[in-house]
């Protein structure tokens, strides 16, 4: 029996022993607070799983049901190490790479066809020396075999951009899943939002898979018809976060006829055992059969039955299964013992399951599976390019904001003069070309949101890593900046008349590309620590403003407090510093009146006046306004660094999100 279940481990299935998840309960704050220990109070958590034991092997189906609140979902997280359990052991192949999970809800990117979607999956998957021709093959199979082969260059669909049925989403996710040809598969609802008949259609598809390369699916489902039911090859039934039953399909009617219930001839055995373990509405039966070992809705009696079953197995008894009852024969009888079986070896023997602990997770383990950090960025980035050249209401319609910008900027400041009466106007094109583009970064969180859940289903998948994403992510948005950049400082820089020349407008981009830069790392960096778009922005427009205050262009003499630290950490600072000190250096502003004939008057402190020139230098500029002596070099490396800050930081947000 030890072997049986070492070969079941590390043959591609799984195996899992005396399974606990439980939660804190939350506190009061007077209870919190309180020093008194009450020892006769309540437990401090709520146990979700408990005692839960079984296996699966490769090639087969196992439907994981209950009335809601059962704790389908929250074993199939724990099976698939996305929660880890309270205590108890699980065995799943030794590699943690072969684990695939399809979640209740469809994350998938709206610009992409289904052939891409799927293409990309399949190519993130694989080693990068795989050819084309084998993801192209493996891609059309999964598609014809999900009925999608129909529907393959239609897009996903987006709010302006009308797309694929939901139903249709449905099976892209899953095929997602399939086309890597995971080791288990774990679906979490996977039809729901479909119609009857393709829901088993998809269910026979995914059974023909799983037998056809080894693959152990464990799949929560709701209310399936008997065609659906009958697909998979056992049931485990959950009521209140305990086994009620556990076996093949066929014994399920002939366990309840055990136990005093009998399931109807035109009766779906699936909503029947469901029906009798939902303690929702129990009570309100208020005569009860003869017969009847366990109440119905009695959630603990009929897992304590199941218990004290698998207990008499284990030690050689026979089955208490009643014979004759309507599909509860022999057969069944015979079906539910040989079905329990794997159950029933990981119950005596637990020792011999190896346990999935948390050095499968290493790096070094998980990279020996993967393909390389260098073919997964350059996967990623191609898709990003696609997804952003696609994507109308994130990216187009943003480079007309910059146009529009742009625009605005060359006709409000249009023509300034070179006198010192303009000089504040000057001054204030930088400041708002500084902090407009940064405002204008929260126009990225919509598009990184949905790239987000993304992130989520196939890094959680091990399809890639965190680092893969935000390199590729980062590749693949600096272009697109730059682009929005160069656009804003053609139209702008030339109509308002800054100085003039091919350097300094060069040096004019370069300083401002940076600024946007680190604008839009900062609202990608909030965006992932707080992905609820409503709260991000908030945060982002509360942080831009505060680097407007303590720039230093609104109070030039800010107190000491802000100074020292606050205006030294802010973007904005760097960014104007560099463009105010690329324009004004070398200028010269003319005043009113003339030195010769003594009525010179500047609006700035001029130290030309006394050298005969009725005018006010750049330099007098840089220096009355504060930002003085701007050592290029130092600015510009401390805008870089703040921006790889601000991606180290985003990359560590993910890392600890999808650990």
């Amino acid at each position: 029996m030890t072997e049986d279940i070492e070969s079941a481990a590390h043959g591609g299935g799984l195996v899992w022993h005396d399974l606990k998840y439980s939660v804190p309960l939350k506190r009061s704050l007077l209870s919190r607070f309180s020093r008194r220990t009450d020892t006769s109070a309540p437990t401090s958590e709520k146990v979700l799983l408990s005692g839960l034991s079984g296996s699966i092997v490769p090639g087969e189906m196992l439907a994981i049901m209950g009335a809601s609140g059962a704790g389908k979902s929250t074993l199939l997280d724990v099976l698939s190490t996305r929660k880890p359990p309270t205590c108890g052991n699980i065995s799943a192949c030794g590699d943690i790479k072969a684990i695939s999970y399809v979640e209740q809800s469809d994350s998938l990117l709206g610009v992409l066809t289904v052939r891409e979607t799927i293409w990309y999956s399949a190519k993130l998957s694989l080693p990068a020396s795989t050819p084309t021709r084998t993801i192209d093959e493996r891609t059309d199979l999964v598609m014809h075999d999900l009925g999608l082969a129909a529907i393959a260059h239609s897009r996903i669909g987006t709010p302006l951009e009308r797309g694929i049925s939901g139903g249709q989403k449905r099976r892209v996710s899953i095929a997602c899943s399939l086309v890597t040809l995971p080791r288990i598969l774990f679906l979490d609802e996977p039809t729901s939002g479909l119609d009857t008949f393709t829901a088993h259609e998809v269910i026979a598809a995914i059974r023909n898979l799983a037998k056809r390369n080894g693959i152990a699916v464990l799949a929560t489902i709701h209310s399936p018809n008997w065609e659906i039911f009958s697909s998979f090859d056992r049931v485990l039934l959950l009521g209140r976060g305990r086994e009620v039953y556990q076996g093949a399909i066929a014994g399920v009617v002939g366990w309840f006829a055990g136990l005093g219930y009998r399931c109807g001839e035109h009766t779906n055995p699936a909503d029947f055992m469901v029906g009798l373990v939902n303690d929702d509405f129990a009570g309100r039966e208020v005569a009860e059969k003869e017969g009847v070992v366990v109440k119905r809705g009695d959630t603990v009696g009929f897992a304590d039955a199941w218990a004290k079953h698998v207990a008499t197995r284990v030690t050689g008894s026979t089955l208490p299964v009643k014979s004759g009852e309507d599909g509860g024969n022999s057969d069944s009888a015979s079906s539910s013992g040989s079905a329990t079986q794997p159950l029933q070896r990981a119950v005596s023997h637990p020792d011999a399951i190896p346990q999935l602990t948390s050095a499968a997770r290493t790096p070094a383990t998980a990279a020996s599976r993967m393909t390389s950090l260098l073919s997964q960025t350059v996967t990623l980035t191609r898709r990003n390019l696609l997804n952003y050249s696609r994507n109308l209401l994130a990216y187009s319609v943003r480079f007309g904001m910059y146009v529009g910008m742009g625009v605005l900027l060359a006709t409000v400041w249009i023509r300034l003069a070179p006198t010192d009466t303009r000089i504040n106007d000057r001054l204030s094109v930088h400041f708002f070309s500084v902090a407009f583009l940064g405002f204008m970064a929260v126009a990225s969180i919509p598009a990184f949101l949905e790239e987000r859940a993304v992130l989520l289903r196939e890094a959680g998948n091990r399809l890639y890593t965190p680092l893969a994403f935000t390199l590729a992510q980062t590749v693949s948005t600096l272009p697109l900046l730059f682009a929005c950049s160069a656009v804003f400082s053609v139209i702008a820089y030339w109509a308002i008349g800054l100085h003039p020349g091919a350097a300094h407008f060069g040096r004019f981009l370069a300083y401002l590309y940076l600024g946007v830069v680190a604008a839009e790392f900062q609202a990608l960096l909030i965006a992932a620590a707080i992905p609820v778009f409503v709260a991000a922005l908030a945060v982002c427009a509360f942080l831009n403003g505060f680097w407007m205050c303590v720039q230093g262009y609104f109070i030039r003499h800010l107190p000491a407090f802000w100074h020292k630290w606050a205006h030294w950490i802010d973007y904005e600072t760097y960014a104007f510093g560099l463009l105010v000190d690329n324009d004004f250096r070398g200028l010269e502003f003319a005043c009113e009146g003339s030195v010769a004939t003594g009525d010179c008057v500047c609006q700035w402190a001029s130290s030309l006046v006394a050298q005969g020139t009725c005018a006010v230098s750049g330099e007098d500029v840089l220096s009355a306004s504060g930002v003085g002596d701007v050592r290029t070099g130092m600015y510009v490396g401390v805008l870089v660094a703040i921006a790889v800050v601000y991606r180290l930081l985003f990359w560590a947000v993910l890392r600890l999100q999808l650990k």
